[in-house]
């Protein structure tokens, strides 16, 4: 629960930091708080694996619960990259890639 808790306000804060720096015009400020953003949201699981990397039982129910949450964070990515429009195809992009980064960090943790 507690790298649950730590990356979600984490990706809260940066989420309302983006929004500060965009409506001040803070281009390059916004730029890697928006880059910060979306690897947080395609690397949810391995993010959690590592914030409890302590506890090995846990691991494969944090990288699941990393792939849940990833799930609807890429697709908020996909609607900010289209302009705030949905659009199918940028969709199922942000689904793939989350599941292809996800997939092979399963992968990984079956190798371990």
């Amino acid at each position: 629960m507690r790298p649950l808790l730590v990356f979600s306000g984490s990706y809260v804060i940066l989420f309302v930091l983006h929004i500060l720096f965009a409506a001040n015009d803070l281009d390059v400020l916004f730029r890697i708080v928006a880059m910060m953003l979306v690897c947080m949201t395609f690397l949810c699981g391995p993010l959690l694996w590592f914030l409890d990397r302590d506890t090995s039982s846990s691991s494969l129910y944090n990288s699941k619960l990393g792939y849940a949450v990833s799930l609807p964070l890429s697709l908020g990515i996909a609607y900010a990259f289209t302009g705030m429009e949905f659009a199918l195809n940028a969709s199922i992009i942000a689904l793939l890639l989350t599941s292809f980064t996800h997939g092979g960090w399963f992968l990984f943790l079956k190798g371990k």
